[in-house]
C-alpha cells in the first residue's frame, strides 16, 4: 500500500473540512470523499493521532467560554480534534527573537514608523472599531449588523485589540476570547493591506500576555488558505490537539453554532 504524501494529507483535510469558499464541507461530501480515498483518509486519522496534545488549564466557572473546543462543524466530533496554537514564552520578549520572528518584527516596526499605533479596545467600544473596519472595508450595513450580532456569543472574557491611523480612525482589530490560560481567536480584520496586520498581532500578543494567558488558539492548520496560511507560519502557529480535562459542556445550541461558524 503506497504512503500518502504530506501534500496529499494536507488536501484531504483541507477538503473536509472547507469546501474552498471558507464554508463547512457537507457531511455527505465528506464521507464519499473519504470513502473514495480510503488510503489517504487512513494517512490522515493517522496524522491527528500523531499530533503533539497540548493540556490547557479552565477552570470551572469559565468553561463556558471554551465551547469552542467542541466546535460541530469539525470534520469529527471529538474534544479539541486538532488546532493550530502558539505558546507565549516567558518572559514575552522572547517572542520577538529568532530569525523565524523576523518579518513579524520588521513589518510591526513599519506600521509603526507609518504612524500607526496599537491600543487595547474595551467591550464598550468593539461596535464602533469593527464598525469603521467594516465599512472602509466596503461592507453593507446589513451585513455589519449580522456580524454584530454573532460577536454577541464572545463577549464574555472578550480580548481585543486595534489598530488606529494618525487620524484615530481605526483601521484593524483582532478579537479573542479567554477561558483560563488559553485565548482563542474569533475574527481579525483590517481595511488595509501591508504591515498594519503585522502590528495588529504584535499588540494582540501583548494584550493577551497582560491578561495571563499562555496559549493564543486558531483554526486547525488545513483551515488557512493562500495568504492567511503564510501569515500563520510567519506567526508561529503550529497544529496540536487541545486538551483540559477540567472542561465538560453540554452540546451547542444552535445559536451559538451558528455564530461560531460565521465568526471562524
Amino acid at each position: 500500500m503506497m504512503t500518502p504524501s504530506v501534500e496529499d494529507i494536507d488536501r484531504f483535510l483541507s477538503y473536509i473540512f472547507h469546501d474552498g469558499t471558507g464554508k463547512s464541507t457537507p457531511f455527505l461530501r465528506r464521507l464519499t470523499f473519504t470513502l473514495l480515498h480510503p488510503v489517504v483518509a487512513l494517512g490522515s486519522l493517522h496524522y491527528v493521532l500523531r499530533s503533539p496534545i497540548v493540556n490547557v488549564t479552565v477552570p470551572p466557572s469559565e468553561k463556558s467560554r471554551a465551547r469552542w473546543m467542541y466546535d460541530r462543524q469539525r470534520p469529527w466530533r471529538l474534544q479539541g480534534f486538532i488546532s493550530s496554537y502558539i505558546e507565549l514564552p516567558t518572559p514575552i520578549e522572547h517572542f520577538w527573537r529568532g530569525q523565524a520572528r523576523q518579518n513579524l518584527r520588521k513589518s510591526t516596526a513599519r506600521a509603526r514608523a507609518a504612524g500607526f499605533r496599537v491600543k487595547t479596545v474595551s467591550p464598550s467600544e468593539i461596535v464602533e472599531v469593527t464598525s469603521q473596519v467594516f465599512t472602509d472595508s466596503g461592507w453593507k450595513q446589513f451585513e455589519i449588523e449580522n456580524a454584530h450580532r454573532n460577536l454577541r456569543a464572545f463577549m464574555d472574557g472578550v480580548i481585543c485589540v486595534g489598530v488606529f491611523d494618525d487620524t484615530s480612525r481605526a483601521v484593524a482589530f483582532c478579537l479573542g476570547t479567554q477561558a483560563g490560560n488559553i485565548v482563542r481567536n474569533v475574527w481579525a480584520y483590517t481595511s488595509l493591506r501591508g504591515t498594519v496586520r503585522w502590528l495588529c498581532f504584535s499588540g494582540y500578543v501583548e494584550e493577551v500576555n497582560a491578561r495571563g494567558a499562555k496559549f493564543i488558539i486558531e483554526s486547525p492548520p488545513w483551515a488557512f488558505t493562500g495568504g492567511n496560511d503564510v501569515f500563520a507560519g510567519n506567526l508561529g502557529f503550529k497544529p496540536a490537539r487541545i486538551r483540559s480535562n477540567r472542561v465538560s459542556l453540554r452540546p451547542f445550541t444552535l445559536a451559538q453554532e451558528h455564530a461560531l461558524r460565521r465568526a471562524s
